[in-house]
């Protein structure tokens, strides 16, 4: 694990944050010294990560977050701030999606469910956090999306992969806006990752069909776009800016 001693004592929000992806890169935070907010509707299983991340001596905090909800995450993110003195690194990890169908199979409310949580969340996440990122000295925005977005790659969801698209076209918008602010804003656009979520919604057939078309021959593992993420909040990822870092072992080229 690469170590950014410029991450120490600076304040980091990530959604998702009671499993997979989110817990992953909240204790890769935590690591470098990071105060870090788990903000999820999970309680439980955020607490459970915040008490494995104090046992190693990091300052954490948990918020129970609904990110589609605009009054939720408007107070999530003042707790946050009025705990740790402010917020200076955005990671907007929540997301997912209900059935993999196809368009004309897919319920009306499991798109709507899910484009809500994916990109309405997202979008909120990053409009509240503004004014506090506006007063750091390093003010960093993360959103994931997933391959899904980036191009058709096996069986997805198409409101997911829909909703996934957008969390990349937002996140160039907010480059762009942000940007004479000193704010980066980035994505990461995952492959499928072994996830408790994706062990759940796929056999081990599946799984094994997928890494058998990855160069590397392997799904990635929550920890690999975690230490992504750390790097985009680092210094040395200070000039990167409306970017889409695909990671997906050269699956895809783009």
């Amino acid at each position: 694990m690469a170590i950014y001693p410029e991450l120490k004592g600076r304040i980091a929000a990530v959604t998702g944050a009671a499993q997979g992806i989110g817990a992953s890169t909240a204790r890769e935070f935590a690591k470098q010294g990071t105060l870090v907010a788990l903000l999820d509707i999970d309680e439980v299983g955020a607490q459970q990560v915040a008490t494995e991340i104090k046992s190693t001596g990091a300052r954490v905090m948990t918020v129970r977050t609904d990110v589609t909800d605009d009054k939720s995450v408007t107070d999530a993110l003042a707790k946050v701030a009025a705990e740790f003195g402010g917020i200076d690194i955005l990671v907007n990890s929540a997301g997912g999606y209900g059935k993999l169908t196809g368009v004309e199979e897919l319920p009306i409310d499991d798109w709507d469910r899910t484009v809500t949580l994916n990109l309405r969340g997202t979008f909120l996440m990053c409009k509240r956090v503004i004014p506090y990122l506006k007063k750091s000295k390093a003010g960093r925005i993360i959103n994931v999306s997933s391959i899904s977005g980036r191009t058709l790659f096996g069986s997805t969801s198409p409101a997911y992969a829909a909703s996934k698209a957008g969390v990349i076209q937002l996140t160039r918008f907010l480059a762009i806006e942000l940007g004479p602010s000193g704010i980066t804003s980035n994505s990461i656009a995952p492959i499928t990752t072994l996830t408790p979520r994706v062990r759940a919604l796929r056999s081990e057939a599946n799984i094994e069909a997928i890494a058998a078309q990855i160069p590397l021959r392997r799904l990635p593992d929550p920890e690999d776009h975690a230490n992504a993420m750390v790097f985009l909040a680092s210094d040395s990822a200070s000039y990167l800016n409306g970017v889409a870092l695909d990671i997906n072992g050269g699956r895809i080229l783009m």
